[in-house]
């Protein structure tokens, strides 16, 4: 058994099994042990020998220095040694178990049932700190509606009269555009909005496109006339995804609206609305971005379009109690806010959903996602009816 990391790539690492096979000798002095590892590691020589020599060691002792190679003799090693090894074959003795958790890490070292042999069987040895199990007894049972929400409303959404809009910062859509299009609910979308999406330039690689989407989208330098400190930074950046059977016009020069990350989309069939993703950067001063945002909802309130969505990052924590400026001049227009959980690691609301009329709204919420410190938002609207 191996006593420290020598050479991990040829498998020469503390707490590893092997067969001594081979030993090279100059001038009657053992040089060199050759070792058959259990893993099977190939050696530079292309076969199954792998090779240490002597190691040194200065001990506590002043001007004392060990040398010898760093392999222990052994025919059995206890289960702490064998921690996240994998064998082919072990024989388990749960004699001397003396710990919660210790006969499962004995037990789970073999790759397949039929290498493992148990000795002094005794279920009793078996068994989970009472911490845990307390903590498994506290916890609150998800409900599939909860963790899947999109999934289970997946006959609404297949009605044509239906419009499901997801918001999500992604933290840089090259870095995770294959977590979204891999995301169970993600692909649900018939609008997908992004915001921080990171790109630069005016070319878009084929591997951000997303099968049966248009896209349409913002850079942040091409956002900014006033204020080149944030222009010139990295990040950043508005897109939107859109079905291709969706017909959409992207409004690209609204009057007055400068200074702003955003993308706004007009929506002329199977349904009319407006569609809006703004991104707000934590350093861009609010009361700027105030006179920005509201020109921006002048225009898209004159296209004479309902209802109006706008959703986005706008970095104003709802769940604080600090004033929130933007939440108030989306109220003071008559947009309801549909987002209530919060959107983030540090259970902060800074991914909001913003509709002009909330009849519209059948569904809205949070989804889950492993790859982003933001999650997904959406809503679903209906079309009849309303």
């Amino acid at each position: 058994m191996l006593t420290r990391n020598i050479d991990v790539q040829s498998g020469l690492v503390n707490g590893s099994f092997g067969t001594l096979v081979r030993c090279i000798s100059e001038n009657d002095h053992v040089t060199k042990l050759g070792l058959r590892m259990d893993s099977h590691v190939s050696s530079e020589q292309n076969d199954d020998v792998v090779y240490i020599q002597r190691e040194e060691d200065n001990l506590k002792q002043k001007g004392v220095v060990r040398r010898q190679f760093p392999i222990k003799l052994a025919f059995a090693c206890t289960i702490h040694k064998v921690q996240g090894m994998s064998m082919q074959s072990a024989v388990v003795s749960l004699k001397n178990i003396f710990e919660p958790g210790m006969a499962y890490v004995a037990v789970s070292r073999v790759t397949s049932l039929g290498g493992l042999y148990i000795v002094d069987m005794d279920e009793s040895k078996f068994y989970a700190s009472q911490q845990i199990t307390a903590a498994l007894e506290s916890m609150r049972q998800a409900s599939p509606a909860e963790m899947m929400p999109l999934l289970q409303m997946r006959e609404t959404l297949s009605r044509p009269d239906t419009l499901t809009i997801i918001h999500h910062n992604t933290e840089g859509l090259p870095a995770h555009i294959n977590d979204i299009k891999s995301h169970h609910e993600m692909c649900l979308a018939d609008i997908l909005c992004l915001t921080e999406t990171h790109l630069q330039g005016s070319f878009v690689a084929d591997s951000l496109q997303l099968p049966g989407y248009n896209l349409f989208r913002r850079n942040r330098h091409l956002s900014y006339s006033n204020f080149p400190q944030i222009a010139s930074r990295g990040g950043g950046g508005v897109a939107i995804y859109v079905r291709n059977h969706i017909q959409a016009r992207e409004k690209q020069y609204l009057l007055n609206v400068t200074d702003l990350e955003f993308v706004a989309l007009k929506l002329d069939a199977p349904v009319s609305a407006i569609i809006a993703a703004v991104y707000r950067p934590p350093n861009y001063d609010v009361t700027s971005f105030l006179a920005n945002l509201s020109s921006l909802l002048d225009s898209l309130e004159i296209l004479d379009c309902q209802p109006i969505i706008v959703c986005g990052d706008f970095n104003e924590n709802l769940s604080s109690t600090a004033k929130k400026p933007i939440l108030e001049l989306f109220q003071t227009r008559g947009y309801a806010q549909l987002i209530t959980a919060s959107t983030t690691e540090k259970n902060t609301l800074l991914d909001l959903i913003f509709i002009s009329q909330r009849d519209h709204c059948v569904q809205s919420g949070v989804l889950r996602t492993y790859y982003s410190y933001h999650d997904p938002v959406y809503c679903v609207l209906t079309f009849s009816n309303v």
